[in-house]
């Protein structure tokens, strides 16, 4: 029989009560959090429920001494937009599963623009442009600690081991609809999994530059635009959170005064062009919702070294805002993972600024509709090509 409680989180901001709503949902219990911040608990057991509280409550410990901090915000003039049933039917999305979805039409050529624009940006700063595999050595994962930090948003990927019995009676069981117990058997005859699709596109460019020597002075600079996998359990949305999902990455060496200002002048950059598209954004400090592995300190640390902030969409009918671009400076933590330093053998810098595309594309059209004719000119040039001059 199942278990009922509730946790008081009035005392929160709305982005930490939905960090926390995250977490809880990411360990198995099921939350719904009334407009007035009170979170209502089910758990399978009274065990489970207990997981849950202690959790929760390390957590909101950590988010009261969490304050919204503002750099910027646009207070754009409000267009009408579209809704979350009107963007399902427009016909240019394609649902396949929750958490991946499709994109054609209409908005396939925005989402094309949005890529195009954070290309160019990468270009900007001379990044080199790298290309990597969407799966990567999961012992990767392991040396930067996103599995013991973030677990929950990990997908594994395995295969049948060259065995010719064994791959018989996978294509004799896969010809009909599998029982329990077959499915059961077949994820039994799967190899171990060495290997997890990318949960974040830079990863693969720190090992990559491992022992890396820099001129004093120097920033190296590289960009990198891929599939991005993180699981969500039953969180996901369209486009606004998928399963699947696509980021342009810049990301910069140096030293740490160098780049807090390259930072800055992308983040300068990025906020222009919203405005640019008069879009209601808020450029704020920021910290990932929560650590698995007990760390919760590190939320905290986050924000008072200001080493995340995120570009936040506020649209309508949404309980928090979507952070669509995060602009991260990583201290030393990846270059003393992977020996990256100066030639005078001084610890090296990183810095890493992001861009989600489908997110990019979401709070466009949930802010500016989906009908091109009411987009902001350059936009609409670039979708639909130029005016005709004779019509």
């Amino acid at each position: 029989m199942s278990v009922r409680q509730e946790i008081d989180l009035t005392a929160l901001t709305d982005e930490s009560r939905l960090a926390i709503v995250d977490g809880l949902l990411a360990i198995g219990l099921a939350v719904k959090l009334t407009p007035d911040g009170i979170a209502e608990l089910t758990a399978a057991n009274d065990i489970k429920m207990a997981e849950g509280k202690e959790f929760a409550e390390a957590l909101r410990k950590t988010h009261r001494l969490v304050a919204r901090r503002v750099l910027r915000e646009s207070a754009a003039q409000r267009s009408r937009g579209c809704t979350d049933a009107e963007l399902a039917a427009c016909g240019d999305l394609h649902f396949f599963a929750d958490g991946l979805t499709g994109i054609s039409g209409v908005l396939l050529k925005l989402f094309r623009y949005f890529e195009k624009t954070f290309a160019s940006y990468a270009a900007h700063y001379a990044a080199l442009d790298q290309h990597y595999p969407v799966m990567l050595p999961a012992k990767l994962l392991q040396e930067v600690g996103y599995t013991s930090n973030f677990p929950q948003h990990v997908t594994l990927c395995s295969h049948f081991p060259d065995e010719l019995p064994v791959l018989e009676r996978v294509a004799k069981l896969s010809k009909e609809p599998l029982s329990e117990a077959q499915a059961a058997e077949l994820g039994a005859a799967l190899e171990d999994p060495d290997h997890v699709l990318t949960p974040a596109v830079c990863l693969p460019c720190y090992s990559q530059n491992a022992g890396l020597r820099l001129a004093k002075g120097e920033v190296r600079r590289l960009t990198m635009q891929n599939h991005v996998f993180r699981y969500e359990a039953n969180r996901f949305q369209p486009l606004s959170r998928g399963w699947d999902f696509s980021v342009r990455d810049i990301v910069f060496f140096g030293s740490g005064a160098d780049l807090t200002r390259f930072r800055a002048d992308v983040m300068e950059r990025v906020f222009g062009f919203c405005e640019s598209l008069g879009m209601e954004v808020s450029l704020e400090l920021a910290n990932d919702p929560f650590f698995v592995d007990g760390s919760r300190d590190k939320v905290v640390y986050q924000r008072m070294g200001e080493v995340k902030y995120e570009l936040l969409f506020h649209i309508p009918d949404r309980d928090a805002p979507l952070a669509a671009s995060s602009f991260n400076l990583h201290r030393d933590f990846y270059t003393s993972v992977y020996d990256i330093a100066f030639e005078d053998e001084t610890r090296a810098e990183s810095a890493c600024v992001g861009f989600g595309l489908e997110r990019w594309l979401y709070a466009f059209v949930r802010q500016k509709g989906l009908d091109p004719a009411t987009w902001p000119e350059e936009v609409r040039a670039a979708i639909t090509g130029p005016p005709d001059p004779e019509g």
